[in-house]
């Protein structure tokens, strides 16, 4: 990542600790957190922290599993208290919108940040659930009070909880993704695209219900009956075997077989890049209620691919049908088949492609998001000398 045309603000002259859960395994939340260290690293001495249980994949269900969970977090509260002992400045990339997540960080974050400045970043759709909830109202006012500034992805989710949190705490920064497609590379995609009759579509999330790949075969089903050649990834990984039985069974009902590649959970990033470079149209008619800011959609853009995906209004402040994208309701595979049979337009598919790229390059490229990063930690420093 080229940061050498990015103002610099200072050079390395503060140290800071970016507490949250990283890789492996990989997801949305893990690599947003990845992604501000190493946006930062160029800064700041960046101290990483990770709080994440790597072998989740193997927890039980049920009580068991929560007692496990509730166990790992609690055995970090010493290692992290004494990590963050030095006062320097604390981004919290994993605060939580679920009730026992919010009782993990009051019993352990909060406790060991008593002494520093500390940025809480909200990844999450649902976090005004914890101002609503009887059973954590009151400590989510406490963890409000404790918390210099609140960072949230969109304008949407500052809406969602502006009653609860002052203005002057509330910061809108979005995430970013670095550019998986040069100039050279988008061209050549688009003119693949003039000149091909198949359409290329990209599925790319947790390969789960509410993601929204059952919906999405039925509508690459109907699509084909309207005519359209279909040619269809699917990358991601099934929380459990079942999830994954009902994918291949709704694949062989819907006679998608022959044009569909599934990849399974693919950790290697320049293979993601490759199938969104390849992709003519990524698909995530997700319906998750947590959903905040899917980085695939963001890697789409940036490899100038029109997107298809829910009308929701936490995706609408994400990417708009003038910058790229195209909206469906939930749970509606007609509707999908008819978005993608539109892009069948050339012309209408290309004006969608160029105002994809276009919004990347505005919104979320590395360096207009560093801005807005060093920007709020000089300010957080200026008022907590």
């Amino acid at each position: 990542m080229n940061m050498k045309n990015t103002p610099s603000i200072q050079s390395k002259s503060k140290s800071i600790h970016i507490i949250g859960r990283y890789p492996p395994p990989i997801d949305g939340q893990s690599l947003a957190t990845q992604h501000l260290a190493d946006l930062l690293q160029n800064e700041y001495d960046v101290n990483r922290f990770s709080m994440t249980l790597t072998d989740r994949s193997l927890m039980p269900s049920g009580l068991s599993g929560i007692k496990r969970t509730a166990s790992h977090y609690l055995s970090l509260k010493s290692s992290l208290k004494e990590t963050l002992s030095d006062g320097n400045l604390v981004l919290w990339a994993n605060i939580s919108a679920q009730s026992l997540g919010h009782w993990r960080d009051i019993f352990t974050v909060i406790p060991s940040t008593k002494n520093q400045p500390l940025i809480a970043v909200v990844h999450w759709g649902s976090f005004s659930d914890i101002f609503k909830n009887w059973m954590t109202s009151v400590t989510a006012h406490h963890l409000v009070r404790h918390i210099d500034r609140i960072v949230v992805l969109s304008q949407e989710l500052a809406n969602q909880v502006a009653q609860w949190i002052p203005p002057h705490k509330l910061i809108v920064i979005p995430n970013y993704v670095i550019p998986i497609a040069d100039e050279e590379q988008i061209d050549s995609k688009r003119d693949h695209y003039s000149s091909s009759e198949e359409i290329r579509v990209l599925f790319l999330s947790h390969m789960i219900e509410e993601k929204g790949c059952y919906d999405l075969l039925h509508g690459l089903s109907i699509a084909k009956k309207l005519g359209l050649s279909i040619k269809a990834d699917f990358a991601g990984r099934w929380n459990d075997s079942s999830d994954k039985e009902i994918f291949y069974h709704l694949l062989d009902k819907h006679n998608l077989t022959n044009c569909t590649t599934v990849h399974g959970p693919i950790d290697d990033r320049e293979k993601v890049a490759e199938l969104h470079r390849k992709a003519h149209v990524f698909v995530l008619p997700s319906t998750l209620n947590h959903e905040a800011q899917p980085l695939a959609i963001i890697e789409a853009l940036s490899a100038a691919t029109p997107v298809i995906i829910t009308k929701r209004p936490i995706f609408e402040s994400l990417v708009t049908p003038e910058q790229g994208a195209l909206l469906v309701p939930p749970h509606n595979p007609n509707a999908i088949a008819y978005a993608l049979k539109s892009l069948t337009n050339k012309t209408l598919w290309t004006s969608k492609s160029v105002a994809a790229r276009t919004h990347y390059e505005s919104t979320f490229r590395p360096e207009s998001v560093l801005k807005l990063w060093m920007n709020l930690i000089e300010s957080v420093h200026l008022n907590t000398r």
